[in-house]
């Protein structure tokens, strides 16, 4: 695995879109309307999960108890963690997929090697893990010849992580590339309360629109060009004995351009592992319909299906397994290679 790098453009057309954008937010230079630094990042399909960066810094830690949050960051150049997810998910307790990009005061984005992720009630108890947490890189725009919106993430660090009770809990996160170490900090609720896909429950079964022709499926699908994974019926492939991988996306209407590489991460998947072992399906959240005109991406217009699984943010990638059981799930932008890995045990 390549090791860490700070990237701020060059070559790098994705980070140098974040560096761009968040550099342009910071000096005031966004033209039009005012915009929040929230609304920045969730235009990214992003949300801060910790304090900003206001300037570099380092935080010691002295006086830090061994082991906790506070002196596993300690020492190290500050970076804002910012989850992958532009409204992240109600969590529950238990095993979480949380996936995160750091960010540099200078705001760099950093890639490559594995970060360290530990989770406690407060920055001064001894804190859980480290969990590791790879990078992934998104490779599937190119591969699948993909005109969609792009996103300008090149990629994400993403791990899964244990939360053992509802409440606040504090998130710290290391990497080093080259001699110099990052951490960071945040927090995340957790729910005790139902959860959209909550995992362990049964996947909901709705019947969603069947098309194999490129004319029947322009009529639901906004991709460009359209998706195979239209194929057959949710509510069918829940049923059939295979695990299924649902995206519940709109590539054209995404509000964080996040929709478009979710589905081609789950298309490579389907690419190559084919459909004789399991289902990939790919949700429209706004029906062209016969004009092949996309209504306007308002609730009201929202698909059957996307309603009837009670999602208000998008995209969202779900696997349930042979039984129909949701076993894993992730908002925001996922890697082929996360895909794969959460599918594999399934098949």
């Amino acid at each position: 695995m390549p090791e860490p790098s700070i990237q701020e453009g060059g070559s790098f057309i994705a980070p140098a879109a974040i560096t761009s954008a968040l550099r342009a937010f910071a000096a005031g230079d966004l033209p039009g309307f005012p915009v929040t630094r929230r609304q920045l990042l969730g235009g990214l399909g992003l949300t801060l999960l910790g304090v900003a960066c206001t300037r570099a810094g380092t935080r010691t830690g002295s006086s830090a108890p061994s082991g906790s949050i506070d002196s596993l960051v300690a020492g190290a150049s500050q970076v804002s963690v910012l989850g992958t997810g532009a409204d992240a998910p109600p969590l529950g307790p238990g095993r979480n997929r949380l996936g995160v990009i750091l960010v540099t005061p200078q705001n760099s984005v950093i890639e490559g090697g594995t970060a360290r992720v530990w989770v406690a009630k407060d920055t001064k108890s001894r804190a859980m893990g480290p969990y590791e947490a790879p990078w992934y890189e998104l490779t599937a725009y190119e591969k699948t010849r993909d005109r969609s919106p792009r996103t300008p993430l090149p990629g994400l660090f993403a791990t899964e992580i244990d939360l053992p009770a509802a409440g606040i809990w504090n998130v710290g996160v290391t990497v080093s590339a080259g001699p110099r170490r990052f951490a960071g900090a945040g927090v995340l609720q957790v729910t005790s309360g139902a959860t959209p896909a909550q995992l362990g429950s049964n996947a909901i079964q709705v019947p969603t629109p069947v098309a194999t022709s490129v004319a029947k499926i322009k009529e639901i699908c906004t991709r460009t060009p359209v998706c195979d994974m239209h194929y057959v019926s949710l509510e069918d492939a829940l049923s059939s004995g295979k695990p299924t991988v649902i995206s519940f996306a709109t590539p054209l209407l995404c509000s964080t351009r996040t929709c478009g590489p979710v589905v081609d991460e789950q298309l490579l998947v389907f690419e190559g592992l084919g459909k004789d072992r399991a289902n990939f399906i790919h949700v429209e959240e706004f029906l062209p319909g016969k004009d092949l005109q996309p209504p306007p991406a308002t609730a009201e217009n929202l698909s059957p299906a996307f309603k009837a699984w009670g999602f208000d943010t998008d995209p969202w990638l779900v696997i349930a397994d042979k039984g129909g059981v949701i076993r894993f799930r992730a908002l925001g932008v996922i890697s082929a290679a996360e895909i794969q890995l959460a599918l594999q045990p399934l098949l």
